[in-house]
């Protein structure tokens, strides 16, 4: 497993350093979601679309599995119903045709249930992805859970594949292992 972990992120980080980016894209499956553009930070539930000039990378909710997926294919690939929007964000329009120069992938390792018995198996999932663009500017992408109390903001993250897609740009959010 570490070995197909080593090579996709190898293949990521050679289309970051090879390839333009061309667009960021944001989908949203159910009807609302958390956005706080005076933070540059949005809470999602589809996925994420890192579109370069001749490869596309997804962090997408990957309903055969449910659990959030990176895959080097589009959005509409990985989650294959029609009930999504894509989401026009302000705040991420500057990232858009701006030069990554570098990019942290997090891997975290969940016990992943195989069959009706209930055996399991450890495998390393991507959680975070932080993107450096040349530009200065940084954008913080991972899977999380979070507390919400009445009346006020997200908080308390962890990592959770099962979760809903943390997006933050230029600034990054704590998150606590699910440890």
């Amino acid at each position: 497993m570490k070995q197909k972990i080593r090579c996709i992120e190898k293949k990521f980080l050679l289309a970051i350093k090879s390839n333009d980016l061309i667009s960021i894209k944001l989908f949203q499956v159910n009807d609302n979601y958390f956005g706080y553009p005076e933070n540059n930070l949005w809470i999602i539930d589809g996925g994420i679309t890192l579109k370069f000039k001749d490869t596309t990378y997804s962090l997408a909710w990957n309903q055969d599995t449910d659990e959030f997926s990176f895959e080097n294919q589009c959005f509409e690939k990985i989650y294959e119903d029609d009930n999504y929007t894509e989401i026009d964000i302000e705040g991420l329009k500057g990232c858009n045709q701006n030069k990554i120069t570098n990019a942290k992938l997090k891997w975290t390792d969940y016990d992943i249930i195989l069959d009706y018995t209930m055996a399991t198996k450890k495998e390393s999932k991507l959680t975070e992805i932080i993107i450096e663009f040349e530009s200065g500017d940084f954008l913080q992408i991972a899977t999380v859970d979070y507390t919400l109390e009445k009346n006020s903001r997200a908080k308390n993250y962890s990592y959770d594949i099962h979760g809903e897609l943390l997006i933050s740009l230029n600034n990054i959010i704590e998150i606590n292992n699910i440890d």
